[in-house]
């Protein structure tokens, strides 16, 4: 999966992903405005924690495997039951990791930095705050009406979308 930040303007950005990996699920996901503003994307700081911190659940995992993150990553069709069954499983599964990547994006100042936080190590706030910096760069060289296009590693996605211990038709939504 790729996901495709793109500079509006230098106030504003929008979001969306393209799933065409091995072990992508689901149709691409249409891009939306995101959230906050586009010097420090909102979005980026998620994906440089999440990746970081090895989050195969956190918002990113879940659209890797099929899921809407609970409607903020929606594809341009209506769900199928199959869909929405996969997206409610998923999201269930991964809420303790959003969660996490919620607490580490929320400790990232405007200026990149963390906050140093008792739950997280300082080893691991080093390697976020230095993983973020790269990506800031890189988006700061995108013009406006540009994409940066930032590939979800295969390593942290969901083998077709098959959470650990599922079978087969449990993920179609048949049961045997």
């Amino acid at each position: 999966m790729d996901v495709v930040l793109e500079r509006v303007d230098g106030r504003r950005y929008r979001i969306g992903a393209t799933r065409g990996g091995r072990y992508d699920v689901g149709a691409d996901v249409v891009v939306r405005p995101g959230p906050g503003g586009a010097d420090l994307p909102h979005d980026l700081v998620h994906f440089a924690v999440e990746e970081v911190a090895g989050l195969t659940l956190g918002i990113y995992g879940q659209v890797a495997a099929g899921g809407d993150v609970g409607g903020f990553f929606r594809t341009g069709h209506p769900r199928t039951l199959a869909e929405r069954q996969r997206s409610e499983r998923v999201g269930r599964a991964g809420r303790h990791e959003v969660e996490r990547s919620e607490l580490l994006a929320g400790l990232v100042g405007p200026d990149g930095r963390m906050r140093p936080h008792p739950d997280v190590d300082e080893r691991l706030r080093g390697r976020i705050e230095a993983r973020l910096a790269e990506l800031v760069d890189a988006w700061r060289a995108v013009p406006a009406g540009g994409r940066l296009v930032l590939p979800w590693p295969e390593h942290l996605q969901l083998r077709h979308g098959r959470l650990p211990g599922e079978r087969r038709a449990e993920v179609s939504g048949r049961r045997r």
